[in-house]
């Protein structure tokens, strides 16, 4: 958005900023992941009041934000009408080694580690098509339980080119609720997908 600040930049005594800043502390993010993911505030406009966190594409373009008011209020995400068959934070990922597909952009910055936001519930192509193209050798999809379906299907593509897919089971708590810690254990804790595996849960029905 065109009022956009970014937050290391703003001015601190600013009650604004403080508004900000204090709703940022309440999701642990830091000052380090403030710079890292350039995010920042917009006072007014159509996104006022809201945090801005803006993903760019391998080559530092603006390819994708999403919106969060820092106020409790009713309407609190606001993303732009544009196609999310992008990679999320694909300007910070390393190909050469293993990746996480999550959901939003706090459970990308509190998983640290590769991760990559889908801004929503469904791989896109063009993540697909990029995780073959680089050869990528290892993934780790971790979506909410309302997904499992949307990541098995996901799974069984990349298992078909090759991937080493491994699905990580979130059971009741996201990974910006359960923090780097607790999901670092999880993930280290999840075996590869198999196709034995893979065939359960679909006739689980899941």
């Amino acid at each position: 958005p065109s009022e956009f600040i970014e937050l290391a930049k703003a001015t601190k005594n600013n009650p604004e900023v403080k508004n900000a800043l204090s709703y940022l502390n309440k999701r642990n993010i830091t000052s380090q992941d403030i710079l890292k993911y350039n995010i920042g505030y917009c006072p007014t406009g159509k996104y006022g009041g809201m945090i801005i966190i803006p993903s760019y594409d391998h080559q530092g373009l603006l390819n994708f934000f999403t919106g969060r008011s820092y106020y409790d209020v009713n309407f609190k995400h606001l993303n732009p009408t544009v196609s999310k068959d992008i990679i999320g934070f694909d300007m910070l990922v390393n190909w050469d080694l293993p990746i996480v597909i999550c959901e939003g952009v706090y459970d990308a910055i509190a998983i640290r580690m590769n991760a990559i936001p889908l801004f929503g519930k469904s791989p896109q192509s063009e993540l697909q098509k990029k995780i073959i193209g680089k050869g990528v050798k290892k993934i780790y999809i971790a979506l909410d339980s309302d997904a499992f379906t949307n990541a098995l299907r996901f799974a069984q593509n990349l298992m078909n080119e090759g991937v080493n897919v491994h699905i990580i089971e979130l059971k009741d708590s996201d990974p910006s609720e359960m923090g780097f810690d607790d999901f670092y254990k999880l993930m280290k804790n999840t075996k590869e997908l198999t196709l034995t595996k893979l065939m359960e849960y679909k006739l689980m029905g899941v």
